[in-house]
């Protein structure tokens, strides 16, 4: 349907990023969320990432028993990083010596 909206457009002479038909399904997803207060955090283990939803506000112990409720009764620390470094400098690596040194 998008691509048909976009077809039009140009058959009507109107060209230009502003006449492309996109879909707001994202951005209701975004404004939801918003008004929800709700954020996600993420897992990563070697076979898969995994992203949580908990809502703002969430003490690390309770966003852990999210996962599983054992993890909150037996909460120790967690790792946590901005994604852009984790990203950037992580690699790949088992290890998040580099992130941690990178600040």
């Amino acid at each position: 349907f998008l691509d048909q909206c976009t077809d039009e457009a140009k058959a009507l002479g109107l060209t230009g990023p502003q006449f492309v038909a996109k879909s707001v399904i994202p951005r209701i997803i975004r404004s939801g969320r918003a008004a929800l207060c709700l954020q996600s955090f993420y897992t990563a283990g070697p076979k898969e990432v995994r992203a949580w939803t908990i809502q703002k506000g969430t003490l690390a112990p309770q966003a852990a028993g999210v996962i599983h409720t054992d993890f909150e009764r037996g909460f120790i620390k967690a790792e946590v990083c901005n994604f852009d470094d984790f990203k950037a400098l992580h690699a790949g690596q088992a290890s998040m010596a580099k992130v941690k040194d990178a600040g």
